[in-house]
């Protein structure tokens, strides 16, 4: 067996399908390398969206192998030798899967080297392995195809047909409708790195994979209407648990990874809590956590510890929802808003001391920005502070750097104690969920 798979690997086109899915499987996950830059879940997410380009190939790839004894001619005379079909299928099968697989865990190992260092979780694994099963299932599907069928035309019909009904699921079914779960692109990224591909969502792919599988192996090697019908009923059970067993939307296709939700702290005080999978930026946080923190400690009963801030809910949350969430008593809690051009957070520090440090004390979004970016600078000992967005960047900011200005110059034109007194007035208003903050640093509100 070894050695006919040995001359199945150098003299099919296995190779070529293999070389094919590398190209087109890393230039997708390249293209979209500032959205996962850092973060493994997130590379799995891009790689399994890929499938969606992947799968068509790897039928077609299947399909030419499988016109290769009609196309050759050598249909005859491989059936005069009297044994089994199976056995004539399996090495040519066997060399096509080998190679299709190899292909899609080598662009997996590449992610891996790229992402080294930071929260790695077995489920990213998980998500590749049952790829590629999938993968190794449409090609030996095609194979089979192509064993029966030999047109010219079937490889390229092949990959366009599953092309098409990708893109029409996708276009027809809205809201709960399970006919969009035909399509292998993930609509709804993760909203959070924590998030992961649910276990639904795993298990529908697997039985994908599964079904096509079986259904190429007993379309290849049997040759009774009863083999035929099991293949049939095996690739219409791997359909079948495609469309079925995914839950669509958002709630359906992610789900919390524990091990990267859990806080990783710091061992020294003030102690500085982030995710694990944000753990390999917990140097340059503590740095920054820590200075917002002195500085917060002029105001009276500031905070001694920085957490992360962590939603439990999964799937596009909206914004007024990361403001929710009410931090314990003592501790500030901040976002990370990681810029992909250098993989950091630029601005922790200001964040955290928004407002005296309540820009993220659970009252929703309905504060006011200006006054509380005046009272940040104010502690910091800036002019300004600058809030980079991943939508913006630092436009929205620079919008109010005139107001932030000259609001923190008047303020320190103030005696120091009037100073300290009106910021510890407006970060008192915003932790009771108080709108209008101006008031307090210009001194036409009482505490």
């Amino acid at each position: 067996m070894i050695r006919p798979l040995r001359t199945e690997l150098r003299r099919s086109n296995a190779p070529a399908v293999a070389v094919l899915l590398i190209v087109i499987g890393g230039l997708s996950v390249a293209s979209m390398y500032t959205f996962w830059q850092g973060q493994w879940l997130r590379f799995g997410y891009v790689q399994t969206t890929g499938m969606f380009i992947l799968v068509p190939l790897a039928l077609a790839g299947g399909a030419v192998l499988g016109r290769r004894d009609r196309r050759t001619r050598a249909e005859d005379l491989l059936l005069s030798t009297g044994r089994p079909r199976w056995q004539r299928a399996l090495p040519a099968m066997g060399a096509l899967g080998i190679a299709v697989a190899a292909a899609h865990l080598l662009v997996l190992a590449a992610g891996a080297v790229l992402v080294a260092g930071t929260y790695l979780g077995l489920r990213g694994v998980v998500a590749a392995l049952v790829d590629a099963l999938v993968l190794v299932g449409a090609a030996w599907a095609g194979v089979a195809v192509g064993r029966r069928w030999s047109a010219p035309l079937l490889p390229p019909v092949l990959a366009a047909a599953v092309l098409v009904v990708q893109v029409g699921a996708s276009e027809v079914a809205h809201g709960d409708d399970r006919l969009g779960n035909l399509s292998l692109m993930i609509s709804w990224p993760p909203d959070t790195d924590w998030e992961t591909m649910s276990t639904r969502l795993l298990l529908s792919h697997f039985t994908l994979g599964a079904g096509l599988l079986v259904g190429g192996v007993l379309l290849a090697a049997g040759a009774s209407w009863l083999w035929r019908a099991g293949a049939f009923a095996s690739l219409a059970a791997g359909v079948a648990g495609l469309v079925l067993i995914a839950i669509p939307g958002p709630n359906g296709i992610w789900q919390l990874d524990s091990g990267a939700y859990r806080y990783v702290c710091t061992d020294s005080t003030p102690q500085i809590c982030v995710t694990a999978v944000h753990a390999h930026l917990l140097p340059g946080i503590t740095t920054d956590a820590r200075r917002a923190l002195h500085a917060l400690a002029k105001l009276p009963g500031a905070p001694t510890r920085a957490v992360e801030l962590r939603l439990d809910t999964i799937g596009q949350n909206d914004s007024d929802q990361w403001y929710r969430p009410k931090p314990q008593p003592g501790t500030v809690q901040f976002q990370l808003e990681i810029d992909p051009a250098t993989g950091r957070d630029p601005d922790v520090a200001e964040s955290i001391v928004m407002g005296g440090g309540t820009r993220w004390s659970g009252c929703g979004h309905g504060s006011d920005d200006i006054a509380q970016a005046i009272a940040a600078a104010w502690l910091l000992d800036t002019d300004t502070v600058r809030l980079w967005d991943s939508w913006t960047g630092f436009e929205y900011a620079d919008k109010y750097q005139p107001d932030v200005r000259a609001g923190v110059q008047a303020l320190r034109a103030l005696p120091a104690a009037e100073q300290l007194q009106r910021v510890t007035a407006l970060r008192d208003a915003a932790a009771r969920c108080e709108e209008e903050l101006m008031p307090y640093l210009t001194g036409q509100a009482s505490a």
